[in-house]
């Protein structure tokens, strides 16, 4: 049995970019789940496999169970105001500007306000962590670890990053790559944000790949909000860690955390051996079927010019 991967596609670096929502995220993940739900009320048949939906959606703010208070109309209008996207792959390249009205929206989740968006790769595994195809069972701490453990060895193997855990859920590194200092101010590089419902997990993580992490509000989406609610600690990416002058590929960066992923629930092969892990990519096309999806515009957004730097 492989890990079945579900990158949804987008075009960050088009011109406009285009990108797909995260809500059409979520009907992907809702179908799945319900399938999952669906033979455990009557389990006849095989069970289904687990599954990895990525993607890098348009500009999206969520809040989770912890933001209990309602946000007023000023700052609703905040977090919708237009923010700016880049289209460039890279600084060397003449780069159009386009700007993204953010999506705000609430998550069953736990925490506050983080922001999902170009310049990061979403990674949601769809899986029963009391399945039998899985060779442990796993509690909610133990699948918790597992997500983080994933993305640190995606990190390290990709790019030498040395990540870390704290109290706080999700993935941290300590100032940037040529300097440790003892004491450097501890950076947020990746969230994690999980819903399990009759121990079928949703939601997963974020890995911040090249968005802006500083400057003003109309670039930077995290001037708007406190991620995660945590006041004395800042948030990077892999770009702004490392000093590159491009995003990282969230392709790659997908392709990669999917063998870990595979690895750490320990995927039963075909004959129920524990061979290497195996990852089996859908095809989206099959998913745009299925879910009725009104032509290749229906679930995405595109960015609106605004003007070009030379």
């Amino acid at each position: 049995m492989s890990l079945r991967h579900i990158a949804i596609p987008s075009w960050p670096a088009a011109a406009p970019p285009r990108l797909p929502t995260y809500a059409l995220a979520t009907r992907v993940q809702t179908a799945l789940q319900q399938a999952q739900l669906a033979w455990k009320a009557n389990p006849n048949g095989a069970p289904p496999p687990p599954y990895l939906i990525s993607f890098t959606p348009a500009p999206t703010y969520t809040l989770g169970r912890r933001q209990t208070e309602p946000l007023s109309g000023a700052e609703l209008t905040r977090l919708r105001a237009p923010l700016w996207v880049s289209s460039a792959e890279s600084r060397s390249q003449p780069a159009a500007e386009y700007a993204f009205a953010p999506a705000v929206l609430h998550a069953p989740r736990g925490g506050l306000a983080t922001y999902h968006g170009p310049g990061q790769v979403v990674l949601w595994p769809v899986i029963d962590l009391r399945s039998p195809l899985l060779h442990a069972h796993l509690g909610v701490r133990a699948y918790t670890c597992a997500l983080e453990q994933t993305t640190m060895a995606a990190l390290r193997r990709l790019f030498g990053i040395a990540g870390f855990t704290t109290s706080n859920p999700g993935v941290w590194v300590r100032g940037s790559a040529d300097s440790v200092e003892k004491g450097e101010e501890e950076r947020k590089i990746s969230a994690l944000g999980v819903h399990l419902r009759r121990h079928i997990a949703g939601l997963g993580v974020a890995v911040n790949l090249g968005m802006p992490v500083a400057g003003p509000e109309d670039t930077n989406p995290w001037a708007r909000i406190v991620a995660c609610g945590l006041h004395d600690r800042g948030v990077t990416s892999v770009a702004a860690h490392l000093g590159l002058s491009a995003a990282p590929s969230a392709q790659d960066v997908a392709a990669v955390w999917a063998e870990e992923f595979a690895a750490r629930i320990g995927v039963r092969g075909g004959d129920g051996s524990s061979d290497a892990p195996a990852v089996e990519n859908d095809d989206w096309k099959s998913w745009e079927t299925r879910l009725e999806l009104d032509g290749p515009d229906d679930g995405y957004v595109e960015g609106q010019a605004l003007q070009t730097q030379t």
